[in-house]
């Protein structure tokens, strides 16, 4: 057991900042549940723990040496949560693998929402789909709020920023893609394509994306809403796109 230094804590307090996460390659994950799956399944990626000296007793005496321990207050200081905590986890941010062009892949077109980006990827793991590829202004992934919608699902999946039109253009994609001037459309439709698309929460697609969609798609409907939640009509898809 060791006693956290300021310096340490300033030091992953400065990890919520994307500028820091970046700067130091490093990132928080929160919450007792999570942080359980990461020490159990991914001890190689753990950097720090920090918890409350009451909950000491749960760490592993394999991974007691990157433990530090503090106050319920010290630690509700350094934390993103709104609840009381426990444990809070610093990762090393790993080299994603390459990705597969022979496994479908999600494209996000500026999604702001980090609960809506975490719920994707929450879904997206449920039904077996691993690979996101985000426009350089989605939100990033190792936003707290991000990582805590995911519910440990960013551990299964592969996500990297890039230039849409590009990637899809390199990698010579059939897309989907979901407009609201698009087409109720048929399973076996859906099925043949290789990614698929969801833009930003108020505007949708992009305008200079829509002519990379091979198949415009929307979800019928019968009541007056405009439109439908990207994590909700992507769940939608994928539940079509996987059967």
């Amino acid at each position: 057991m060791q006693k956290i230094s300021n310096k340490h804590l300033k030091w992953i307090k400065s990890l919520h900042q994307k500028k820091n996460r970046d700067l130091e390659q490093c990132f928080i994950v929160e919450g007792v549940k999570i942080c359980d799956e990461v020490m159990r399944d991914h001890p190689e990626k753990i950097k720090d723990i920090v918890c409350t000296n009451e909950y000491f007793a749960n760490i592993s005496s394999t991974l007691h040496e990157k433990t530090f321990t503090l106050s319920q207050a010290e630690l509700s200081r350094v934390s993103a949560l709104k609840t009381p905590n426990a444990v809070l986890l610093v990762l090393k941010k790993v080299k994603r693998p390459d990705f597969d062009r022979n496994q479908k892949v999600i494209l996000l077109d500026d999604i702001q929402d980090p609960g809506n980006l975490g719920t994707l990827m929450r879904t997206a793991d449920w039904f077996g789909i691993k690979q996101f590829v985000c426009s350089p202004n989605t939100v990033d992934l190792y936003n707290s709020k991000t990582l805590q919608a995911t519910m440990g699902s960013f551990l299964r999946i592969s996500v990297w920023y890039q230039d849409l039109s590009q990637f899809i253009t390199e990698n010579n994609l059939k897309v989907a893609g979901a407009l609201l001037e698009g087409n109720e459309f048929e399973d076996k439709e859906l099925q043949v394509m290789d990614a698929l698309i969801l833009g930003n929460e108020s505007r949708g697609i992009s305008k200079h994306l829509r002519p990379k969609i091979n198949l415009p798609l929307r979800i019928k409907g019968s009541g007056n809403a405009e439109s439908l939640n990207v994590a909700v009509a992507g769940a939608i898809f994928m539940e079509h796109w996987v059967k």
